[in-house]
């Protein structure tokens, strides 16, 4: 790995900082229990859920699918694979879900350890994300990682998505920062590493998943730790 070192640094939020897939299971499993739904496998109903999630969140955002739609569409068509055709209990559970998600604290390993360090050493440091408003600000303090960042950059606030190099800008801009010294750290590969290239900043992927990539970013590495080694 290259020893360059960096001043700057944008991270990305779910899956990157803050376990996403963890937390998310969790919330689903106890809504589930909560109003006790009748689904013997409750991971293959989170599994059904992740992949319509994961469809209908590509559209929002493309701007194909409103946030509003989203928010209960997702659980409405995953209760529809096991017969249950309810509109007004899927949008509640929906709510539910959002309002109880904050409150999950599951971590990426040793991601707070490698953000105390990194403040430590004077880094300035951003989140950008994709996510909902209303979630990623309590994530982000009920985790209590928010005391890290200097500036907090939501998409829906932003009116702009990553990978669009307009919220890599107001982002670096908010800290201060130049582009020789600042760097992208993120698991999804379009959104964040393909934004921070076109944007024209270094970029790590957080490659916890082991894909394959062709397309070159400045460091690939499965552990979060080896950022330390990248800090000024």
């Amino acid at each position: 790995m290259l020893r360059k070192q960096y001043k700057y640094i944008l991270f990305d939020l779910d899956r990157t900082l803050w376990d996403f897939d963890a937390n998310a299971e969790n919330n689903v499993f106890t809504l589930l229990e909560r109003h006790n739904v009748p689904i013997e496998d409750k991971h293959v109903f989170f599994k059904k859920y992740e992949e319509i999630n994961h469809s209908l969140w590509s559209k929002y955002e493309k701007g194909e699918l409103p946030k509003e739609d989203l928010r209960w569409l997702r659980f409405h068509m995953t209760f529809l694979e096991y017969g249950i055709d309810n509109q007004e209990f899927a949008t509640d559970f929906g709510e539910e879900y959002l309002v109880e998600m904050p409150n999950q604290r599951i971590l990426m390993p040793h991601a707070k350890e490698v953000l105390e360090e990194l403040h430590s050493r004077g880094c300035k440091m951003a989140v950008i994300t994709n996510g909902f408003r209303e979630v990623q600000h309590r994530k982000l303090k009920n985790s209590d990682i928010d005391k890290y960042f200097d500036a907090v950059l939501i998409s829906e606030e932003q009116g702009v998505h990553k990978p669009c190099p307009v919220i890599f800008k107001r982002a670096l801009n908010a800290i201060g920062g130049v582009k020789s010294e600042a760097l992208m750290v993120g698991d999804d590969f379009a959104n964040d590493i393909e934004g921070a290239m076109i944007f024209g900043i270094d970029q790590f992927f957080y490659n916890y998943r082991e894909i394959p990539c062709d397309g070159g970013p400045t460091y690939d590495s499965s552990d979060l730790r080896d950022l330390i080694r990248l800090s000024s």
